[in-house]
């Protein structure tokens, strides 16, 4: 051994066996995926707090042609989803209730 080296520890960590992807790119890719769905929960968690019916007439015309562009910019957002989904094959469809 040479006199800069430090002699290794040794662990004993007993890991459990993980489900799901066993490559790390595939596991980096599976939480990628995971951290897309939630931030698409949290957009529609967003969207269901803004109720526009409590909003006078005045507010509503003040806001309603940024309203409009970004319900707009939501629904094209929505649709293209939508269509990648579809052009794979894939059925989508309401989840069914609890």
């Amino acid at each position: 051994m040479r006199s800069n080296d430090v002699p290794a520890t040794v662990s004993l960590v007993v890991r459990p066996k993980l489900a799901g992807p066993r490559h790390t790119i595939d596991r980096l890719r599976s939480h990628d995926r995971l951290e897309a769905i939630a931030r698409l929960r949290w957009a529609v968690r967003a969207m269901g707090e803004v109720d526009v019916s409590d909003w006078d007439d005045g507010a509503l015309t003040d806001h309603l042609e940024e309203l409009s562009a970004t319900l707009c910019e939501i629904d094209a957002q929505v649709a293209r989803m939508a269509d990648a989904v579809r052009a794979r094959g894939f059925r989508i469809s309401e989840p069914r209730a609890a």
